[in-house]
């Protein structure tokens, strides 16, 4: 599906990221209008530290994929989050988040609707966490795009 989008690249900072770090952007156009996004973010929680990731979705919230791309969690537990080990990330994929506070969006074991994997939980939290917070920051990239093409690339005033 990516191939079929233009994108443009851009370079962020923001809260929602997980970090201070500058983040790369990517914003997808679809017959020349912006229409979804992938960033770079962190879970900067997890068991064994950060995790890098990418995440990609669309600007109503639904998910198109996301895809872990470091961490040092505790293999054959916490290293699930891989996909060279598990699909379990695949599973966020055609899910929306409605909001940070979104109730559904967080592991069965505390009330939301996401299955975790056997042996862990701090590991799948804070994956879950960190995709949730980078959608909602990706649903508000409509709002700042004047901003990414001015080369203004820090943003937390616009994301209380």
């Amino acid at each position: 599906m990516y191939h079929t989008f233009e994108k443009k690249s851009y370079k962020i900072k923001n809260k929602l990221l997980g970090d201070h770090k500058i983040h790369n952007l990517w914003v997808l156009f679809k017959n020349k209008k912006p229409v979804a996004a992938i960033v770079e973010t962190t879970a900067p929680d997890g068991y064994s530290g950060a995790i890098n990731m990418l995440v990609a979705a669309y600007f109503n919230g639904e998910i198109i994929n996301a895809r872990v791309l470091s961490h040092k969690e505790t293999p054959g537990i916490g290293d699930k989050i891989d996909l060279s080990i598990s699909n379990w990330i695949t599973r966020f994929t055609g899910m929306y988040v409605a909001s940070i506070e979104d109730k559904d969006f967080k592991l069965r074991k505390y009330g939301g609707k996401i299955e975790q994997f056997t042996g862990a939980t701090i590991t799948p939290q804070s994956v879950t966490n960190s995709i949730k917070r980078t959608v909602v920051f990706i649903k508000k990239i409509p709002f700042i795009f004047d901003f990414l093409n001015k080369g203004i690339y820090e943003y937390q005033k616009f994301f209380k």
